[in-house]
């Protein structure tokens, strides 16, 4: 039977939550409760139906701006050009076989780029930042107006402006999509048969910090990106052989997988500095190649994958494009989930068992019960195991205040860095997996501690398992 065609003020409907939305296309499909592909597909009928005018005058002469375009990517370059050579939006669309809102949306991201780097004509900003920095803020000032004789009327004005976080991540989000709509798709080899149903195991993957670089002589042990990545990788695969054949897995990644976010290797919410490894780019690809790693291990046991990506706050922009990356590299196989994270609280409903997952940077283990009963409560009244899993401590604690609802935050493989060992934090290298029940909660647990990792990796290489510091003896 044929589908039904989508009436004129669906269409409309959709046109006018992308110009509300500013053009993201993201923003608008969150906004009407629509999936991002079915927004775009809506308003490219639109415009063949004549509902949607999306020329800009303004965003035309930009293309023009010699200075603009040195922020463009190569396409964001081809697709300006066009623009001025044909002299509007729609003209320069139907040469190039886009769609009018599509070009929109690509020439928007390039003038996005421009003023995140401090450039942008419109509001008098002229004074861009080196490549290797972003403008978190820019401060005009504006002369008071003069009368006929030359007089002040009235006082001058500054005018600041702060780089909005929510801002910064949505243009992320909106680059992530344009770059990835290409990307191929990952194969992966055939699904197990013979399978248990009944318990999922939950792999929990503390703060990883890969990134992050510390020194035996300041800290007691050496990390970097190289020995991050191969205590992970090694960690992942001993515990992934050990399984039976599964329906389903969970990576839940519990925040702060890398160790920054921005190419300046500072917290975004404070601006410590941090003892980084390499450049952001080496640590980006670092990461990249260690979720694929984990992700495609997995399925060699599991018919399913869900992975949870929980917004650190060393790591909130990169837990955004890898959720991104991920669900275009693997969604094809239909075998691999990528939990939303927009939201950092986190719900997992399996059977009679809750689990919910935040990193608990902002939010108190204190006030996490609230949330699951209140965010989730048609899920909790209807389950009876309760879990609360949570990250950023590096240390493990169960919460016994709180019955019916286990709290729990979990160990993490990455060393201490000079600020966290100075501080005098100290606490147990380890990974873990859970085994839940859809039925009964946890039913078992396996714990792999660093030691078991570095010895296991020290035997394929032949070599010493490096003994911990002694103190000075005479």
């Amino acid at each position: 039977m044929p589908a039904v065609p989508l009436s004129n003020e669906k269409l409309t409907e959709a046109v006018e939550a992308l110009r509300a939305a500013g053009g993201n296309m993201t923003h608008a499909a969150r906004t009407i409760g629509l999936p991002r592909c079915t927004l775009q597909s809506r308003v490219r009928e639109a415009e063949l139906r004549g509902l949607a005018d999306f020329d800009d005058p303004k965003l035309v002469a930009l293309c023009s701006d010699v200075n603009l375009r040195s922020y463009a990517t190569v396409r964001q370059g081809e697709l300006a050009d066009a623009v001025v050579q044909f002299g509007s939006l729609p003209a320069a669309a139907g040469v190039l076989k886009i769609s009018c809102s599509e070009l929109q949306r690509n020439l928007r991201r390039m003038v996005d780029t421009a003023s995140i780097r401090g450039y942008s004509p419109d509001h008098d900003w002229t004074h861009p930042v080196p490549n290797t920095h972003v403008a978190k803020g820019v401060s005009t000032y504006y002369p008071s107006p003069k009368d006929e004789e030359g007089r002040s009327v009235g006082p001058g004005q500054w005018v600041k402006a702060d780089l909005r976080q929510e801002a910064y991540n949505e243009m992320v989000k909106e680059a992530i999509a344009g770059f990835v709509a290409d990307v191929p798709q990952i194969p992966v080899n055939p699904a197990p048969l013979d399978v248990q149903r009944d318990i999922i195991p939950w792999i929990q993957i503390g703060d990883a910090h890969i990134g992050m670089l510390a020194h035996a002589a300041e800290t007691g042990e050496n990390f970097d990106l190289k020995i991050g990545e191969r205590e992970l990788c090694t960690a992942i695969a001993t515990l992934i052989d050990e399984m039976p054949p599964c329906e389903r897995i969970v990576i839940n990644d519990l925040g702060d997988g890398t160790h920054y976010d921005n190419v300046a290797a500072v917290t975004a919410a404070s601006g410590h500095r941090l003892d980084y490894d390499g450049r952001f780019a080496k640590m980006i690809r670092v990461w990249s190649r260690t979720m694929r790693f984990i992700v495609e291990r997995t399925l060699t046991k599991a018919q399913h994958v869900d992975v949870i990506l929980n917004q650190g706050n060393h790591s909130s922009v990169n837990d955004t494009w890898m959720r991104e990356l991920l669900e275009v590299a693997y969604g094809h196989t239909g075998r691999v989930n990528v939990l939303n994270n927009d939201n950092i609280f986190i719900g997992y409903r399996m059977g009679n068992t809750l689990v919910m997952t935040n990193h608990s940077d902002k939010c108190p283990p204190a006030r996490l019960v609230g949330v699951m009963t209140t965010d989730f409560r048609k899920d909790f009244g209807e389950t009876q195991f309760h879990y609360i899993d949570v990250g950023h401590v590096h240390h493990h604690f169960v919460s016994k205040e709180h019955p019916s609802v286990v709290i729990e935050s979990w160990n993490n493989l990455a060393a201490k860095d000079k600020w966290a060992h100075e501080s005098g934090y100290r606490s147990r290298r380890a990974i873990s997996v859970v085994l839940r029940s859809r039925t009964y909660g946890e039913v078992g647990r396996r714990m792999l501690p660093i030691e078991a990792i570095q010895e296991r990796i020290a035997l394929a290489n032949n070599k010493l398992v490096v003994e911990p510091p002694r103190a000075y003896s005479v």
